[in-house]
């Protein structure tokens, strides 16, 4: 057996804060992680620091500048069992993503259709959300009960087999815990 990790955030960034008076939840953004340090979180989200309008496939890096200016990102890491074949799967698919990286983007108007129950796909778009359960179900680790579009960081925590094993600031979780 193999391990993933999905980490759930809270980085108080002006995106996160709106976010989290929209969806009434803690958490405002998710990723998957391929070792128990979670020190590189593939998903979906700001390519540029300053910028959060320009977004898309990203490695968030825990030594990177994301997590420089905003230190006090709260985070819940979840440890996930999947056998061999769906790690190796996965691992493939988000190199693949990663070498291609520019053919995807943050999904902005789909995010804002789905405030209004209007379940909307855009070919290589994505929100953090769909795309980490996507690849939870393509690779058959999980299915969910509604629509992958609707998908939202809370929705995880209902995996069959997930386990909670951190809570609190992201740069203070260590794997020793």
């Amino acid at each position: 057996m193999e391990k993933i990790y999905i980490i759930q955030m809270y980085s108080k960034t002006l995106p996160s804060k709106l976010i989290k008076i929209i969806t009434k939840y803690q958490y405002t953004h998710i990723g998957i992680c391929l070792d128990k340090k979670c020190e590189v979180i593939y998903s979906f989200g700001r390519k540029n620091l300053n910028n959060f309008l320009k977004g898309g496939f990203i490695l968030e890096q825990k030594e990177g500048d994301f997590f420089k200016k905003f230190k006090q990102t709260i985070c819940r890491i979840y440890e996930l069992e999947i056998n061999e074949k769906q790690y190796l799967k996965i691992k493939d698919y988000l190199s693949y993503m990663e070498y291609n990286k520019d053919r995807y983007k943050y999904d902005f108007l789909g995010l804002f259709l789905r405030l209004f129950n209007i379940p909307v796909v855009f070919k290589n778009h994505y929100v953090c959300s769909q795309f980490v359960a996507e690849l939870l179900e393509i690779f058959e680790v999980s299915k969910f009960e509604k629509e992958i579009c609707f998908i939202r960081p809370q929705d995880f925590e209902k995996i069959e087999g997930i386990k909670e094993i951190y809570v609190g600031e992201y740069l203070f979780y260590r794997i020793n815990q």
